[in-house]
């Protein structure tokens, strides 16, 4: 299975931190409509299921539209973590 070919929506999972900096490129992380039931997934109300095991790295000229949605820090912390597992960090 390889990288999305088209536009869908995606979690920002670059820190806070970082993003003050005003980066011109950010961590993200895709979500989908299709549940797989993969233990890298996590739910995300309204959004379908964000895949963990999908982080990239995207130009900040690749965002076509911003929500401004937070999805909580227990799934952002989740996502997270899913991420430092699958990397062994």
């Amino acid at each position: 299975m390889g990288e999305a070919g088209y536009v869908r929506p995606a979690i920002v999972v670059t820190s806070d931190e970082v993003l003050e900096f005003r980066q011109h490129a950010i961590a993200v992380v895709p979500c989908t409509t299709t549940k797989r039931g993969w233990l890298s997934e996590v739910d995300i109300t309204g959004f379908g299921v964000a895949q963990a095991h999908l982080p990239t790295t995207i130009s900040v000229d690749r965002i076509v539209e911003t929500t401004e949605t937070n999805i909580g820090s227990v799934a952002l912390h989740q996502i997270r973590e899913l991420i430092s597992d699958l990397l062994g960090i």
